[in-house]
């Protein structure tokens, strides 16, 4: 163990999570370029557009099946080891990826790669969310997810350079340096310590303070540190229940069911946002919807990327000032009207009409970093209940990648068939998800994760919920250790009240 405390070691475990996240980025802008390469796809058989979409979105089965391994496997063993495996598995899979000679290799080693990565990102957002203090959450969420955007850079970019090159180093030393991050990942979480939520809810109490003492900086006897320990325990009391299967379907007092379908729901309408379409194929849009030459469309997809990483900084700074659901309705307008924008210039097609489009894009690029990039990852980890955290933030991973698949697996068809209406799919799918945020996802920007349990459990459905998180969040009032039973009092005096412990 390593003899960092206090916010030093928050960072190290953003780091590890982070380290994840890039590779997950890195994947993102590796294929785009790829599936685009005459020395690969004479490789796999020069397939046609559907085939190529497959060979994409293969990845994505892995990762639905990486997320449901971690629904069964993730809360027995713990979020380190898991992450443990994942990364085990993914390096068994850059091993074959790098070395491949056929479609089929190219196939199984990207359904492995999946698997590893789709372990990772069910696990790792559970970790941190459950490591970090309710005011450093969502920061430290915003930078694994600018850490995710430095990866689809890297892979944009080391893809434009080696492109040059009429062999198979083109494509085979990109895939070779996925093995970098799984690598640098496990090394760091050897040292860090498990989380603390985690070992209070499976009976390892003395851990849990020795973890928890060391992650805040203070004497495990410390109050905020007891304090802390007592929300957690009060609230696994709470919950009571043995976290099988079923637990995750079931109401009762804090109303599971719909605390895990909204988590499903955030992370399945990342895909609906229309993000994979515009990462994993920025350069064949750029080519078949835009009309720009190959060169030329793989160096404005690099620029975009840049672009999409400083536009993530903001974030940053936004994410617990607007809170969460304004950041969703901010992404999901600012998205649906440059798809409606893109898909009108597309239509109009002309020279001018191609740059507005471009234009389109980058705000495209910005508006989701805004809105949902961080979000969408924050928000699961802090809606779920503590004994089916685990199990229920893998299962909405899973509906994240099952989505994600689709999205990949039609862009091309899709392009080649309707051209511009594309675009106006995506645009309503970005209206209809503002719509839901607005009824059915309540606010927790500065709530502790135990204050989330006692909101919810203290109201009498979702729209009652919905409307103390925001009135709690106009009021700015903050929710701090030890005062997680606060949000359980009534409504009507929940101003005056919860003043006391701003």
């Amino acid at each position: 163990m390593l003899s960092l405390r206090g916010k030093p070691l928050v960072y190290l475990v953003t780091v590890v999570s982070s380290t994840g996240f890039c590779l997950f980025g890195y994947d993102n802008g590796l294929m785009g370029q790829i599936i685009s390469e005459e020395n690969f796809l004479n490789l796999i058989g020069t397939p046609n557009s559907a085939v190529q979409g497959f060979v994409v979105s293969s990845y994505d089965i892995g990762c639905m099946i990486g997320a449901l391994c971690a629904v069964m496997i993730s809360e027995q063993i713990g979020r380190r080891r898991t992450i443990l495996l994942a990364c085990i598995i993914h390096l068994i899979g850059d091993a074959i990826n790098a070395s491949s000679f056929s479609l089929a290799q190219i196939l199984v080693s990207r359904i492995i790669l999946g698997v590893g990565l789709g372990l990772f990102t069910s696990a790792s957002p559970v970790w941190l969310a459950e490591t970090t203090t309710a005011d450093m959450r969502a920061v430290m969420v915003a930078v694994q997810l600018t850490f995710l955007i430095i990866g689809t850079n890297i892979a944009y970019w080391v893809d434009y350079g080696l492109g040059f090159l009429d062999s198979d180093i083109s494509w085979r030393v990109p895939f070779a340096l996925q093995a970098v991050y799984p690598l640098v990942a496990f090394a760091f979480t050897l040292v860090l310590p498990e989380s603390p939520r985690w070992l209070a809810a499976h009976g390892h109490m003395e851990a849990a303070t020795t973890a928890l003492s060391a992650l805040r900086d203070l004497p495990e006897d410390h109050e905020l540190v007891q304090a802390e320990l007592n929300d957690i325990s009060s609230v696994i009391q709470l919950e009571n229940d043995s976290a099988s299967w079923s637990s995750l379907f079931q109401q009762g007092p804090a109303k599971v069911r719909t605390r895990v379908i909204i988590a499903c729901a955030a992370q399945s309408m990342q895909s609906y946002c229309g993000i994979n379409f515009v990462e994993y194929y920025a350069p064949f849009i750029l080519k078949n919807s835009v009309g720009l030459s190959d060169n030329l469309a793989n160096l404005v997809s690099g620029c975009s990327q840049i672009w999409f990483l400083i536009t993530s900084f903001f974030t940053w700074f936004l994410i617990n000032r607007m809170g969460r659901r304004r950041l969703f309705y901010l992404g999901n307008m600012g998205m649906g009207g440059c798809m409606i924008a893109i898909s009108v210039t597309l239509w109009y097609d002309s020279s001018a009409s191609d740059i507005v489009t471009v234009v389109f894009i980058f705000l495209y690029l910005a508006f989701f970093t805004w809105g949902w990039m961080s979000n969408m990852w924050t928000y699961p980890a802090e809606i779920l209940p503590l004994h089916v955290r685990g199990k229920a933030l893998a299962l909405s991973v899973f509906f994240l990648w099952a989505n994600q698949f689709w999205t990949v697996e039609i862009a091309p068809t899709s392009i080649d068939n309707i051209g511009w209406r594309t675009y106006v799919i995506w645009a309503v799918l970005n209206f209809a998800c503002c719509i839901i945020v607005y009824f059915f996802f309540p606010e927790t920007s500065s709530l502790t994760l135990e204050s989330v349990d006692f909101l919810f459990s203290s109201s009498t459905g979702i729209r009652d919920t919905v409307s103390k998180s925001e009135k709690i969040f106009r009021n700015k009032i903050h929710l701090d250790v030890g005062a997680a039973a606060a949000a359980a009092i009534d409504e009507q005096d929940i101003g005056g009240r919860l003043a006391l412990n701003r």
